[in-house]
């Protein structure tokens, strides 16, 4: 059995679905008013497709499978359009074909009450925000506090991702470069599980686009790498490519520093303004707790060689390669980072025991040591750490 819906941008509607009610996979996509696709002015119905099962919650995710099973739903793309695909970060949603809504009748701002509990009920007027909030880690929006927080959880590897939030929170905070990042408060639950807290950035009026929609939003260029893409397109959107190419060469560095493995093109972003559909600025600096050496232990810190043998999840896999995207090699203060022992006295301070903790400072000492000579003007690569730790 097939569902008709429309695509709507709060009340515009932009296009027309067919989702197949047994497994929530969509079937058929048209976009009328490309401009408003999630893919600025690209109607491409292949990446709308990718639109929509990224945008579901993954249904293993520990959290989700049981909500989503008792919403007699047997996958997240199911759950998402019992949810009509609405979203804290955006302001997108499916109307049914059969139903009159307006977007006051949906919008999650106006119904703050709903997520206040981890799995809420589901009717007309009373959607789970949680239906379109992707990710690995088990997390929930709680919007019995305004702005929204988001809450993420995480009990493997000691709870050492959701330490990493407030340790990269506090790494921006004294960098004080006025690149925007979002603060993270980071706590324990009764049983020992770590989480981060972090207020949203998006609102009603406001909504966020990844790299990702951003770049695919034209054809792309085989002459022109992605990082460069993202800036000129952003560019073309009205923001000043030299503040673009700012942020990206601060965030590159600062991942480089912290060994963030994860900063892939929907993990980073704009922001826009929902009515105007303008580009405001770059999103704030986010999602940074597959760092520091998360999921790694040893009895000696990584040496040069091995951390650039780590691969990472953004423009480019190899670190060394990401390095040459930089212009302004100076952007992030060296002298500013915090030191080895303040670190290990951090990861002591959240819970991460001792011999972990001496693994992550000595494994920052050796990062740090890259980053000091790629300040100077060297170019740092693989072979040649290998040659150098011989």
């Amino acid at each position: 059995m097939n569902a008709s819906y429309i695509l709507m941008h709060r009340d515009v509607p932009f296009g027309l679905v067919i989702i197949n009610s047994d497994n929530g996979a969509m079937l058929h996509c048209r976009i009328s008013e490309p401009e408003y696709s999630p893919f600025p002015g690209n109607a491409d119905p292949d990446l709308i497709r990718v639109w929509w099962n990224h945008r579901a919650v993954p249904g293993h995710r520990k959290d989700m499978e049981q909500v989503i099973r008792d919403a007699g739903c047997v996958s997240g793309r199911d759950y998402l359009a019992k949810n009509l695909a609405l979203s804290i970060t955006d302001t997108y949603w499916i109307c049914p074909a059969d139903m009159d809504l307006a977007w006051k009748n949906v919008c999650l701002y106006n119904f703050p009450s709903v997520g206040a509990d981890v799995m809420p009920y589901h009717h007309l007027s009373s959607y789970d925000p949680n239906a379109s909030l992707g990710g690995e880690m088990d997390k929930y929006w709680d919007q019995s506090e305004q702005p929204t927080v988001l809450v993420k959880r995480s009990c493997a590897h000691y709870g050492q991702q959701s330490a990493n939030e407030l340790f990269a929170s506090e790494l921006h905070r004294r960098q004080d470069s006025g690149i925007g990042y979002v603060q993270y408060k980071f706590g324990r639950t009764h049983d020992g599980d770590a989480v981060s807290r972090c207020r949203a950035f998006t609102s009603e009026k406001v909504e966020f686009l990844s790299a990702y929609q951003v770049i695919m939003s034209q054809k792309q260029s085989h002459d022109l790498p992605d990082y460069e893409s993202f800036i000129e397109i952003c560019g073309e959107h009205g923001l000043e490519e030299e503040e673009v190419r700012r942020f990206l060469d601060y965030q590159t560095l600062t991942d480089f520093v912290i060994s963030n493995t994860d900063e892939h093109l929907r993990n980073f972003g704009v922001l826009r303004d929902a009515e105007t559909l303008k580009f405001i600025c770059p999103a704030p600096i986010f999602d940074s707790g597959s760092s520091m050496f998360y999921d790694m232990e040893g009895s000696s810190p990584l040496d040069t060689a091995q951390l650039l043998e780590q691969k990472t999840n953004s423009f480019q896999k190899p670190e060394e390669k990401m390095l040459r995207y930089v212009r302004h090699r100076d952007i992030v203060a060296e002298d500013r980072l915090p030191s080895p022992a303040e670190v290990r006295e951090f990861y002591c301070r959240c819970g991460i025991p001792e011999e972990k903790a001496d693994f992550i400072a000595g494994s920052y000492v050796n990062k740090r040591k890259l980053f000091q000579r790629f300040q100077s003007g060297e170019r740092i690569s693989l072979y040649g750490e290998k040659i150098r730790n011989r």
